[in-house]
C-alpha cells in the first residue's frame, strides 16, 4: 500500500472516530456509590445533551434498538442505554435470594412497605447514580414499561436533575386501572425452559416478544434473543426480584405526586399494547400538568424497528421543549 492511500485511510478513520457519528458506541461498566455496577452503552458526542433510556422488567439494554439510539444521536444528543440491576451485564443480586411471594401478595395495591430485595425507588436511585458516575448534571429521561415508572420516580424525587421525561407503555401506578389482556398475561407467566441451549431459549424469548406485540421479523427478534442469551448473562431467576418490585411499585398510585411535576412530559402508547391497555397511558398523561400524549397505531408493548422513526419524533419533540 502506498503512503498516499495509507494517509487517506487514516484520515477517514480519524474523521469517524472524532466525529459525532453515532455508529460508534462506547460500552462501559461503572460502579455506583451504592455498590451496584451498571453496564451501559453511549452513542453520539459525549458533549451533547444526554438522553437516558430506562428499560422494563427483564429487558436488557438491547430492547432499545441500536437504530433508535443512532437516530437520537443523529439529532444531536448523547444517548445512553443501560442494563438495570439484576439484568444483563449489570450486578445480579443473587445474595438477596428469591421473593417471598406469600408475604408480598397481600400488600399489592396497598403502598405499604413490603419485604422486597429492593424497590422501584432504589432503581430510580440507580439512574441518578449512573448520572453522577458519568458526570451528567441533567438529562432527558425515557422509560418503557417498568422503566416508565422508574422515570416517574426519578422526576418526582430528583426534579432538579431532569430536563424532560418521555414514558412509553407506562401507567400512573393506579391499582384500579384496566388489566392487560388475559391471554397475554397467561403467556407471560410461563417460566422459561430448563435448558442451556441458546436456540431453545431464543424460541422462548421470541414467543414472549410476539406476545407483547413485536412486529419485527423473526430474524431481528432471534438476533435480539440470542444476544441476550449468549452475551448478556441469561439469568431468569434474577428477574423475579425486579418483578416483585414492580408488583408493589406499579400498584401504588403516583397520580398525586405526578400532579406536582413541572417539566415537559411526553406519554407515548401503542394502540395494540396487550399488557398495558391504552387507557392507562391516557390516564397517566391526564395526571401530569401539560403532558403531551401520542398514540402509535399498531404498536404493542415492544419497541419494534417499524416504530423507531415515530418514537424518535416523540422523544425529540419533548426534548426540544427544554432547549
Amino acid at each position: 500500500m502506498n503512503s498516499g492511500k495509507l494517509q487517506f485511510l487514516l484520515s477517514v478513520l480519524f474523521f469517524y472516530l472524532n466525529s459525532n457519528c453515532s455508529f460508534f458506541a462506547q460500552s462501559g461498566q461503572i460502579k455506583l456509590n451504592n455498590g451496584i455496577s451498571i453496564a451501559y452503552e453511549s452513542f453520539g458526542d459525549p458533549a451533547n445533551t444526554p438522553i437516558l433510556l430506562i428499560q422494563g422488567t427483564g429487558a436488557t439494554l438491547l430492547h432499545y434498538p441500536v437504530s433508535l439510539c443512532e437516530s437520537l444521536a443523529e439529532k444531536g444528543y448523547r444517548v445512553i442505554r443501560f442494563d438495570n440491576r439484576d439484568i444483563g451485564l449489570s450486578t445480579h443480586l443473587d445474595s438477596l435470594g428469591q421473593p417471598d411471594w406469600a408475604a408480598i401478595g397481600p400488600l399489592v395495591g396497598s403502598c405499604k412497605a413490603a419485604p422486597l430485595a429492593y424497590s422501584l425507588l432504589d432503581m430510580a436511585c440507580d439512574v441518578i447514580g449512573l448520572m453522577d458516575a458519568l458526570n451528567i448534571v441533567q438529562a432527558n429521561i425515557v422509560g418503557a414499561s417498568m422503566g416508565g415508572a422508574i422515570a416517574q420516580l426519578v422526576a418526582i424525587h430528583f426534579p432538579a436533575r431532569i430536563l424532560t421525561m418521555t414514558c412509553l407503555s407506562s401507567t400512573s401506578g393506579n391499582p384500579a386501572r384496566a388489566p392487560g389482556d388475559a391471554q397475554a398475561l397467561s403467556a407471560m407467566s410461563v417460566p422459561p425452559p430448563d435448558s442451556s441451549d441458546p436456540d431453545t431459549l431464543a424460541d422462548y424469548l421470541i414467543n414472549i416478544y410476539r406476545t407483547l406485540g413485536a412486529v419485527d421479523s423473526d430474524d431481528i427478534l432471534r438476533k435480539r434473543a440470542l444476544e441476550h442469551v449468549r452475551h448478556r448473562h441469561w439469568d431468569p431467576a434474577s428477574v423475579n426480584r425486579q418483578l416483585a418490585a414492580v408488583m408493589i411499585g406499579e400498584y401504588c398510585d403516583r397520580r398525586e405526586q405526578l400532579r406536582e411535576l413541572k417539566l415537559p412530559v411526553m406519554i407515548v402508547h401503542g394502540t395494540a399494547d396487550p399488557l398495558v391497555p391504552i387507557p392507562a397511558g391516557k390516564e397517566l398523561a391526564a395526571a401530569i400538568p401539560n403532558a403531551m400524549f401520542h398514540e402509535i397505531s399498531g404498536m404493542g408493548h415492544d419497541i419494534s424497528e417499524k416504530f423507531v422513526p415515530e418514537i424518535t419524533y416523540c422523544i425529540t419533540t419533548i426534548a426540544k421543549k427544554h432547549r
